[in-house]
């Protein structure tokens, strides 16, 4: 009986159908360097590596994309392709026996991707004892029109210096209208450094690789660094009970489980099995569950850079992954969120490989129903990390939870917590290290400076966080000797610094004597009841020698008091007022007032209470002010001394004038605005012209970053003839006229354009900007999920757009009103802090 059968060889379409395959632009460059890197692997297994393994792409600009020019062009110097190789590496669906050890898990991962950048694909691939190259075109709408899986391969001269290896080359973009069209030009739009950045992060681990075949790429001829966190040293620890010492960094290398395998479709056997239950065949090898890296505390906390990175033969998979290792299911499968919780910002990183872990299609994420997922977060973060979930006698000892247990707060800065601070005269505690600080030591990190991409520098603050800051030093008159601040006899010549009089014989002597050294009488005030201690006003008995309440001798002085204030105080010419006067809210001129205004150390008019910014003493046309300049009024609030000085004269002045109480604008408000404006007008109003000139040199700046390091070409064909008019000006007064065409493709000629045009040059391609003009950088949506990204794309586009259309605004019209003043003043300050 003859049997009939179906040919179900699907139709050439089913590539273009493979083609509208969700894919981010990045993902799609991603898989043509993961083929790169599985060539590697495969010539290692085979027992020939590769010496100095590159893998070089070229991507085009933005310009050349959107005109339907250029290539994308990916070249490594793996061993290379026979012809049966070539065919598989092309052929869709097609995964090859090693499916384990290779990035590129699936074959139609190639298609996908060269399909979705361009509709012509060219393949050349050698062997370094081949003679010639093969070479191979798809063109996919060829493909589809004839009806075939077959595409012609040649044999060509091997291109120059191209010994061996495979180059990539895509071109002939989709037109308009197809699903795909756009697609390349969104991957050139990236800005170069950027896109560096980007496969930096992804392949991190193999490109600090120390081994001898540590693979290199580089990106349009400029290398491709490898991320690094800001870690703390596995040396560095904290401890906490029951749990001893809890190191920063906990590393592992351990083989948590293995399985026999199916070498051509994966499927499990039993170690009696003969031939695989899915397709008959007998070869299978032993998978060893091996999980490799680390876990650590990262140098400082945040809102978002933070979590575990998920690595899979050497690409990251996940970054910064949350979900995973700090959420737990609740009975109703429900995730509860465990860490962070006790405040906002994370700290806790770290880089694992799951090389024996599946991926989904898209190499987006883990396939996180699979046994191999579950044994793995088991050995990395056990169940809940909370202790009051746990089964009594029960531990979580999990690398995750130890740090957990160690890190999860940030609260006591210094060393109990590892974190960085400063000690707050104010408060009289450890406070946070200001965010500033840390941010100029990242950056130092990311420069490799010593000191700071090691944690020495770091561990310092950490040190330092509950240590007292330096007191100032007393300078003997008479010797020069630096003396400790409150030392009331020179500790080198004994000439008295803080002294008094002795009631009897006039002799000085030191300020605490109780007795005369000359002629011994005593200096304690002989009573009969009672004292009270000028100090803190606390009551002491008869007997007492030294204040009950703040241990002060008896009979010291308030330290308060105006004749103490003035043994410690420097005078400020710069905040003091000479036979000034003012004039009145009903016209008069006040009589004039001398104000004398000194800086002393932190003022607590009650004994330890909270310091204030001045303390004042007023007499007829005087006024003494001394004030407190590291107070946190000034050095954390933004306000200036002259304001404090200007509400002093204020408040004396209104009480001098009762009759003038309750007309308009006479009030503190009012007079201390009038002394601001008549003392203090030119040292603190924004000048205009200062103003244009620091908004000037910004804008300059930008210029700089921007010129040659940005695709421009398209962004000209948008200027409108009086822009292209004042460009051209520029450019004949520079005599650079001749040069502009070649100025195009990099963006050189930007640095001649007006601040308004650069201010449209943002809104038209704001992504190159960040990470080359601004600090700030866009987040990623592997990180923080799509619609955050978009979100916060959204605030941070729009945040730097205003700043640079308000200053390009105001350079163009001037506005003399002092709303518009400042609102340029904020908007250039902002700008400035944020540039690299």
């Amino acid at each position: 009986m003859s049997e009939d059968v179906l040919d179900i060889t699907p139709d050439p379409k089913v590539l273009i159908a493979l083609t509208h395959t969700p894919l981010k632009p990045l993902d799609a460059l991603c898989e043509l360097i993961d083929n790169g890197i599985d060539s590697y692997r495969a010539a290692a297994i085979q027992g020939l590596p590769v010496a100095h393994p590159l893998i070089d792409i070229l991507v085009p600009g933005a310009g050349e994309a959107r005109r339907g020019e250029g290539a994308l062009r990916l070249w490594d110097n793996g061993a290379g392709l026979d012809r049966e190789g070539l065919r598989n590496a092309l052929k869709a669906g097609f995964s090859g026996k090693n499916r384990y050890d290779n990035l590129g898990l699936f074959g139609m991962g190639f298609n996908i991707a060269t399909g979705k950048l361009g509709r012509r694909t060219t393949v050349i691939t050698a062997r370094k004892s081949d003679e010639r190259a093969l070479r191979v075109v798809i063109d996919l709408p060829t493909v589809v029109n004839n009806r075939k899986f077959e595409v012609p391969v040649e044999t060509i001269d091997k291109p120059a210096n191209f010994s061996h290896g495979t180059i990539v080359s895509i071109d002939h973009w989709w037109p308009e209208g197809d699903p795909n069209a756009g697609f390349i030009v969104q991957l050139a739009s990236i800005a170069k450094p950027r896109l560096r950045e980007q496969i930096g992060r992804r392949y991190a681990s193999i490109l600090r690789s120390d081994d001898e075949g540590r693979i290199r790429i580089l990106v349009n001829s400029d290398p491709v660094v490898g991320f690094e966190h800001c870690v703390w040293a596995s040396e560095r620890f904290v401890e906490r009970q029951s749990w001893g010492r809890i190191p920063a960094r906990i590393d592992f290398d351990e083989v948590i489980h293995s399985q026999r395998r199916c070498v051509y479709d994966g499927t499990a056997a039993d170690d009696n099995a003969d031939e695989c239950l899915a397709c008959g065949r007998n070869e299978f090898r032993t998978l060893e569950e091996r999980v490799r890296g680390w876990v650590g505390i990262q140098r400082f906390d945040d809102n978002n850079q933070f979590g575990i990175d998920l690595i899979r033969n050497g690409r990251a998979i996940r970054v910064g992954e949350k979900d995973a290792f700090f959420n737990h299911p609740d009975d109703l499968g429900g995730a509860v969120k465990e860490y962070p919780t006790d405040q906002q910002t994370g700290r806790i990183v770290g880089e694992v490989n799951l090389d024996h872990v599946p991926v989904d299609f898209q190499k987006q994420d883990f396939q996180r129903s699979g046994e191999e997922w579950h044994r793995a977060l088991d050995y990395l973060r056990g169940g809940s990390l909370l202790p009051s979930n746990w089964n009594a006698g029960e531990k979580n000892s999990t690398p995750v939870s130890k740090l957990f247990q160690g890190y999860r707060k940030v609260r006591n800065y210094g060393r109990q917590d590892m974190y960085m601070g400063r000690f707050d005269e104010t408060q009289q505690k450890a406070v946070r290290i200001a965010r500033e600080v840390e941010k100029d030591y990242y950056e130092r990190f990311l420069k490799r400076e010593p000191g700071y991409y090691d944690d020495a520098r770091w561990w310092e603050l950490v040190e330092e966080a509950n240590v007292r800051p330096v007191m100032a030093l007393e300078e003997c008159p008479d010797c020069g000797f630096q003396n400790r601040s409150g030392v009331e006899v020179c500790e080198d010549c004994g000439r008295i610094l803080l002294g008094k009089t002795c009631a009897n014989c006039g002799t000085e002597i030191v300020a605490s004597a109780t007795s005369c050294s000359d002629c011994g009488s005593s200096q304690v005030p002989e009573v009969v009841e009672p004292w009270r201690c000028l100090v803190c006003s606390a009551v002491n008995d008869v007997e007492d020698e030294h204040c009950r309440g703040c241990g002060s001798v008896r009979g010291a002085e308030n330290p308060v008091t105006r004749e103490v204030l003035f043994r410690d105080a420097e005078k400020l010419p710069e905040l003091s007022l000479d036979n000034k006067t003012f004039t009145l809210s009903d016209g008069r001129r006040t009589e004039p007032i001398d104000v004398s205004v000194y800086r002393t150390g932190p003022l607590r008019p009650v004994w330890n209470g909270q310091p204030v910014p001045t303390i004042s003493y007023r007499s007829p046309g005087s006024i003494e002010v001394f004030v407190d300049t590291d107070h946190a009024l000034y050095s954390q609030m933004g306000i200036h001394p002259q304001e404090s000085v200007a509400i002093e004269v204020a408040q004396y002045l209104y009480v001098l004038h009762p009759d003038l109480q309750g007309q308009p604008g006479h009030s503190v408000n009012s007079i201390a605005c009038i002394v601001l404006a008549d003392r203090w007008g030119d040292e603190l109003t924004i000048r205009q012209d200062q103003l244009k000139e620091e908004i000037s040199g910004t804008f300059d700046r930008i210029r700089d970053r921007l010129a040659g390091n940005v695709d421009g070409d398209d962004f000209f064909d948008t200027l409108d003839q009086f822009e292209q008019r004042d460009l051209a000006d520029r450019l004949i007064n520079e005599r650079l006229l001749e040069r502009l065409s070649d100025m195009r493709p990099s963006g050189e000629y930007l640095r001649y354009v007006a601040p308004g045009v650069l201010a449209r040059f943002f809104a038209h391609a704001p992504e190159a900007w960040f990470g080359l003009v601004w600090t700030d950088h866009l987040p990623d949506e592997l990180v923080v999920g799509a619609p955050a990204a978009e979100s916060a794309r959204q605030h941070l586009v729009g945040a730097y757009r205003r700043c640079l259309e308000d200053c390009a605004e105001y350079l163009r019209f001037p506005d003399e009103e002092p709303t518009g003043v400042a609102r340029a003043r904020a908007a250039s300050d902002y700008l400035e802090a944020h540039l690299t």
